[in-house]
């Protein structure tokens, strides 16, 4: 209102607006610099609900009452602002986001009444989806803010959605704490990442800040995979008449004398090594059934190991919430609450990163034990009818070392599949010399191996 008769005062019009209806003093004026600005525009103003004129030809009485309603107006004004930045650090205390909800939350009226927030079942799923494309460290923040605007993820007005992103990324809210006046705190809403991912990400996101991403202009299923037996340099992909793919050393070291190799001999050779995973439908269900059988035992630790930790947090938060009451009474100074809050809170991040910990093992120990399995037996499946890009990514999951010399591969398999190809060639061996199913399973699981 004020700039609006500040504008008018320029005005050369004849009917520019001399008279202004108010409700009362506090909607005129915010501060009194409004005051000083309407007076000097020479305007009369009519306070409705105070009853109330207030003009150039107002008796200096009148103007002293109206001075007075100005400073009262302005002390409401900075009373108000005070007691929501003391609401709002409140709130951050007791681990509620006290501002408008991220991307990926929406704002909610909690349990205890108090606003909030919770992750929002449409936006929510896309924000870590977002993590976890970035973290694989194969997208930029450009191809990464086109893909949250292809999910259906909204901005708002930004124009720099890379930006954007970026800063995204950098918030702790996702994995559960929160920034708030350059002090962080424990939030107690539910993070859309764990610590684990949000940690990998900075490293990615800070590793960019100094190295461009390589981009290779042509996917080649092994460059760059195998190393020369002889010389230990890499082995890349060359197409020949724009038809055919050769691998060849790269001869860094030196001159090579190991000649080109077909990609189809790799390939084949390759298909031999994943085909040694392969169980055979009995002794699969065998092995499945007993992990289910182990399960039962690893459940009992991590819900033992949960408990106690469950227990230790609560106990800490008994002490915050105990000392915070303590606080108000003025039985603690703010310094004190504040030393001794943070480094409890430190102590229940801490307690909460081995929660996450527990609880995810206790709930993929078995999921990843079949689910490896399985792989493992439809490793050689997949490897054929997958194009060179996803060969790669199953070799690279599968193998650690791979190394070419004199016309042959040779391999080293990662854990758990170094066990799981051993245990399937001594079984096909052992089946091959005669030894039968019972006998196998029987040799197989024996009071040692249940120790480990």
């Amino acid at each position: 209102m004020v700039k609006f008769l500040e504008k008018e005062g320029q005005s050369k019009r004849e009917n520019r607006c001399r008279t202004v209806l108010v409700e009362k003093t506090d909607r005129l004026y915010r501060n009194l610099k409004d005051y000083i600005v309407a007076e000097d525009l020479k305007v009369e103003i009519h306070f409705v609900k105070e009853g109330v004129v207030v003009s150039p030809e107002s008796h200096s009485s009148e103007k002293l009452m109206h001075l007075i309603k100005v400073g009262m107006a302005r002390a409401y004004v900075e009373n108000l602002g005070e007691e929501i930045k003391k609401g709002m650090h409140e709130k951050a205390a007791q681990g509620i986001w006290p501002c408008q909800a991220p991307a990926g939350y929406r704002n909610v009226t909690l349990a205890s009444g108090k606003k909030g927030i919770e992750p929002d079942p449409e936006t929510a799923p896309i924000v870590t989806k977002l993590f976890e494309w970035y973290a694989t460290g194969n997208y930029s923040l450009a191809e990464i803010a086109d893909l949250a605007t292809d999910s259906g993820l909204k901005f708002g007005r930004s124009r720099n959605l890379a930006a954007t992103v970026h800063n995204l990324f950098k918030n702790p809210i996702y994995y559960g704490d929160f920034r708030f006046t350059g002090r962080m705190y424990r939030g107690i809403h539910t993070p859309l990442v764990t610590r684990e991912l949000w940690d990998r990400v900075q490293g990615i996101r800070k590793d960019r800040g100094t190295r461009k991403p390589k981009r290779r202009k042509r996917s080649f299923a092994f460059s760059n995979l195998i190393q020369c037996r002889h010389c230990g340099c890499s082995l890349v992909a060359e197409l020949k008449k724009q038809k055919h793919t050769y691998y060849h050393c790269t001869g860094y070291k030196g001159k090579c004398d190991e000649p080109y190799v077909r990609e189809e001999v790799l390939e084949e050779q390759f298909g031999k090594v994943i085909r040694s995973l392969k169980f055979d439908p009995e002794t699969l269900d065998w092995i499945t059934s007993a992990l289910k059988e182990s399960h039962q035992d690893e459940k009992r630790f991590h819900d033992e190991a949960i408990q106690r930790l469950q227990g230790e947090y609560s106990r800490l938060q008994n002490r915050i919430d105990q000392m915070y009451v303590d606080k108000l009474d003025g039985r603690v100074t703010n310094e004190f609450f504040e030393q001794k809050s943070a480094e409890w809170r430190q102590e229940q991040a801490a307690i909460r990163q081995n929660l996450e910990q527990h609880e995810q093992a206790n709930q993929s120990y078995l999921q990843e034990g079949v689910a490896i399995l399985e792989l493992a037996n439809r490793a050689a499946e997949l490897f054929e009818k997958q194009p060179a890009s996803e060969k790669r990514r199953l070799l690279d999951f599968v193998l650690s070392n791979s190394t070419w010399g004199d016309g042959q591969l040779t391999v080293e398999f990662r854990q758990p599949f170094d066990l799981i190809a051993l245990g399937a060639t001594e079984l096909k061996q052992k089946k091959a010399a005669g030894v039968g199913s019972d006998d196998l399973h029987q040799e197989m699981y024996t009071p040692e191996d249940s120790n480990l």
